[in-house]
């Protein structure tokens, strides 16, 4: 699919309406032809109706003349170009902040200072904490540091204004580029960590008076440290990320949907990694950041729930006990899955409710029923087997399954979180079930390497199953 027709596909009906009031206007478009062939592309899609060949289009467009292809890509071309104008003035118009700056702009380069100075002394700063506001606020600044300087002739002039505003705008702007730059490195971990340069500098002004004051910036300086502070202590690192989700909580209607959903997500991922390394303390306050999250439509990936998003939303509210709104939600969100691995996540998302409710047939026919491609989803069903196999004492079974599992994790070469997570999981079962009985002394030292071993997302199962 060409760029052209990529862009008229993606119009929605109302944004098609503003495209061709667009075109119809003489100061963006004076050729019919481009007008005919824009309405011709929309009619296809509308109806759903294959476009034609470019010879067909040719002869609709230019009934009579004899075909001339170059004639034919010059006019997409054309149209092309008109509907990138379109999509530009279309994302500046619905800008909160980017017509202000530019009218002050114009008013500059017309030295029409009174109304330039009406517009300064008539801005109020909006409810809604972004980049851009703080952006526009050094503009304001700048603007009228350049009208007091004119006009002083040795007068007071507020001279740090500017530099504060840019100081506030730039610890926004950088720290909210380190949050996700720090993402990044801990998702697709490499051999080499990213350097970001003056980093260490960036917390240290960030942590400072007047800016530590600043909601917006102390959001994401919280947020940076986390990140950065992955094997903080889990008492400190509780502190912080409740701190963290009661910010959010009381100031997320002021930020843009972006940020918004950015943080949330941040902060979401960073639960979602300590709850797994067993702090338990972090599954309520994730569970409920999730649904937060979930219920303002921050976790839809092209309208649909990814897989990962899924598998964790109904793995948190059973391991909270909370059995009915996993069911709901599985019958609920079930049909919002991608197509690929969404099978796979059902069946899980099946045998973990029927597990949940001590239902080990059924959980096992669905188990047995997915064709699971995916690796990890693979291990946690063998996981659940684990579970199984142990409730019902099935010790010939169990020793089995435990052993051909930690052969296939052996058969991995490259190891991650994930893998080495679930290595942790088959070596402390197969030592729960070689312990001698009655060997008190092995049992407390088995307790202890459990309860030290990181990751180990099954760390209270494990320490269960040695009571």
């Amino acid at each position: 699919m060409s760029l052209l027709q990529q862009i008229i596909h993606n119009l929605s009906v109302a944004e098609a309406k503003r495209a061709e009031l667009w075109l119809e206007a003489a100061l963006h478009n004076r050729r019919e032809d481009v007008r005919i062939l824009f309405r011709l592309r929309r009619q296809y899609l509308t109806e759903g109706i294959a476009t034609p060949s470019p010879s067909d289009e040719f002869a609709m467009i230019y009934p009579g003349e004899p075909d001339e292809p170059a004639k034919f890509r010059q006019l997409e071309h054309q149209l092309l170009k008109r509907l990138e104008a379109f999509l530009a003035w279309d994302t500046f118009n619905r800008d909160e902040f980017g017509p202000d700056e530019y009218l002050l702009r114009a008013y500059r380069a017309r030295r029409l200072d009174d109304h330039r100075r009406t517009r300064i002394r008539r801005y109020r700063p909006t409810p809604l904490l972004s980049t851009e506001r703080l952006h526009l606020e050094y503009r304001l600044a700048m603007e009228k540091y350049d009208l007091d300087i004119a006009a002083s002739r040795g007068g007071r002039v507020d001279y740090l204004a500017p530099e504060t505003t840019l100081e506030r705008y730039l610890l926004a702007l950088r720290l909210r580029q380190a949050c996700l730059t720090l993402a990044h490195q801990r998702l697709h971990k490499t051999a080499n960590s990213y350097e970001i340069p003056r980093l260490e500098l960036l917390l240290q002004a960030a942590s400072r008076a007047p800016y530590n004051k600043d909601p917006y910036i102390s959001l994401f300086l919280l947020v940076a440290r986390l990140q950065l502070n992955a094997d903080i202590p889990p008492d400190k690192a509780e502190s912080s990320f409740t701190q963290l989700t009661a910010q959010l909580s009381a100031i997320s209607e002021y930020l843009s949907p972006e940020d918004q959903r950015n943080l949330m997500l941040l902060a979401i991922n960073y639960g979602v990694r300590r709850a797994n390394s067993g702090t338990e303390s972090f599954i309520s306050a994730t569970f409920t950041l999730y649904k937060l999250a979930l219920s303002l439509g921050f976790l839809y990936d092209r309208g649909r729930l990814t897989i990962f998003t899924f598998n964790n939303i109904l793995a948190l509210a059973i391991r909270l006990k909370q059995v009915d709104y996993a069911a709901s939600f599985l019958d609920e969100y079930q049909h919002q899955l991608p197509e690929k691995g969404g099978s796979e996540v059902l069946a899980l998302g099946r045998a973990r409710l029927a597990l949940a409710t001590g239902q080990d047939g059924d959980a096992l026919f669905h188990l047995q029923q997915a064709d699971f491609k995916d690796f990890i989803h693979h291990l946690t069903a063998r996981v659940m087997q684990l579970k199984i196999y142990f409730r019902q004492d099935n010790y010939g079974l169990l020793q089995s399954h435990i052993s051909s599992t930690r052969k296939l994790l052996t058969r991995r070469k490259r190891i991650g979180y994930h893998l080495q997570n679930y290595r942790n999981i088959f070596q402390f079962a197969n030592a729960i079930i070689r312990l001698a009985p009655g060997d008190n002394k092995a049992k407390q030292l088995l307790i202890k390497r459990i309860e030290q071993t990181d990751p180990c997302t099954e760390r209270p199962w494990l320490l269960e199953q040695l009571k």
